[in-house]
C-alpha cells in the first residue's frame, strides 16, 4: 500500500509539472452558432477527438473533417515541436476540454496554448497563412546597451530559420548564432504543414518581425506559424540539422595615420583643385 501511495504521489507530481508547463495564451470564437445535439455538434465532437489522437500519433500535427455540408466541421491540431510528447497530449486534451466549455455552441473557435493549437470552423481554412500575430511574450529584459546587439543577432537568425523551415519536410527549423564572444542565441520556427512553402516563409517572416527584440528570449504566435528564441539551448531535434547563422566578420580598424577611403578622396579632390588654380596662373601646366 505504501508503494502504491508513493507511485501515486510521483504521478501526481509529474502531472502537476506538465500542467505547469501548459498555459492558455489566446482564444477566439466565431459568432455563428450550431444547435446542441444536432448533426454539426455530433460531427464536431467526433472530429475533435480524432484530431488529438492523430496529432499525438503522427508527429504532432493533424487536420481532419467530418460529415457532409452543411453540417461539416473542419479542424486542425498541432503540438509545437519544441514541447515534449507528454506535454503535447496533455495540452491538446486541455484545449478540447476548454473549447467545449468556453464555446459550447460556436461553429468555429481557436484555442491556443504555449505548446499547442486547436482550431476548427464550419468552412475550410487550411492552406491559408495567417499573417497576424495573435500573441507574443518575452522573458527577461536585456540591458539597454545590449539591445542593439541582441536585435542584430535575432534578425540574422530569423532570416535563416524562416526559409529553412519552409524548405523542410516537417516545416520547422532550429538554429543558433553568436551574440558576442562565447554567448549564443538559439531560435526555433515552425508552420502548420498544410501551408505552401511560400506561405510558411511569409508567415514566419511576418511574425518574426514582431518578436520583442529588447529581451533575452521570447515567442510569437499566429494561427499558422510560431517562432521562439532563447539565450540557452531549449530544444535538441532528432535527425534535424541545426542551422548556424554566422555573424559578419568585423572590419579591422585602420591603423593610426593610415589614409581611409574618405580621407584619400578628400585629399585627391584638394590636389585636383590646386592643380586647376596653378594652370590658370601659368605656374603649373
Amino acid at each position: 500500500m505504501a508503494a502504491v501511495k508513493s507511485l501515486l504521489l510521483v504521478l501526481l507530481a509529474v502531472v502537476a509539472i506538465l500542467i505547469g508547463q501548459t498555459v492558455k495564451v489566446w482564444s477566439s470564437r466565431s459568432p455563428a452558432n450550431f444547435t446542441p445535439g444536432g448533426p454539426y455538434d455530433t460531427n464536431l465532437r467526433g472530429m475533435l477527438k480524432d484530431l488529438v489522437t492523430l496529432a499525438v500519433s503522427y508527429g504532432g500535427y493533424s487536420n481532419d473533417t467530418a460529415g457532409d455540408v452543411p453540417d461539416q466541421p473542419y479542424g486542425l491540431a498541432i503540438c509545437y515541436a519544441d514541447a515534449p510528447p507528454a506535454v503535447c497530449r496533455l495540452c491538446l486534451d486541455m484545449a478540447v476540454g476548454n473549447v467545449t466549455l468556453a464555446c459550447p455552441r460556436s461553429a468555429g473557435a481557436a484555442m491556443m496554448y504555449n505548446n499547442s493549437l486547436l482550431r476548427y470552423a464550419n468552412a475550410s481554412f487550411l492552406s491559408r497563412p495567417d499573417m497576424v500575430q495573435r500573441f507574443s511574450f518575452y522573458n527577461n529584459l536585456t540591458r539597454a546597451v545590449d539591445a542593439a546587439i541582441y536585435a542584430a543577432a535575432l534578425g540574422r537568425l530569423m532570416d535563416r530559420l524562416a526559409p529553412a523551415a519552409a524548405a523542410s519536410l516537417r516545416f520547422f527549423a532550429y538554429g543558433r548564432t553568436n551574440i558576442t564572444g562565447d554567448k549564443s542565441l538559439y531560435g526555433f520556427a515552425q508552420c502548420v504543414t498544410d501551408l505552401s512553402p511560400d506561405g510558411c516563409r511569409r508567415c514566419l517572416q511576418r511574425i518574426a518581425a514582431s518578436l520583442p527584440i529588447w529581451t533575452r528570449g521570447g515567442r510569437a504566435y499566429s494561427l499558422t506559424c510560431y517562432t521562439r528564441f532563447e539565450v540557452v539551448p531549449f530544444y535538441t531535434p532528432a535527425n534535424t540539422q541545426t542551422i548556424v547563422a554566422v555573424a559578419p566578420t568585423p572590419q579591422p580598424e585602420p591603423s593610426p595615420g593610415a589614409p581611409t577611403v574618405e580621407t584619400k578622396f578628400r585629399d585627391d579632390a584638394k590636389l585636383r583643385k590646386f592643380r586647376s588654380r596653378m594652370a590658370l596662373t601659368g605656374i603649373y601646366s
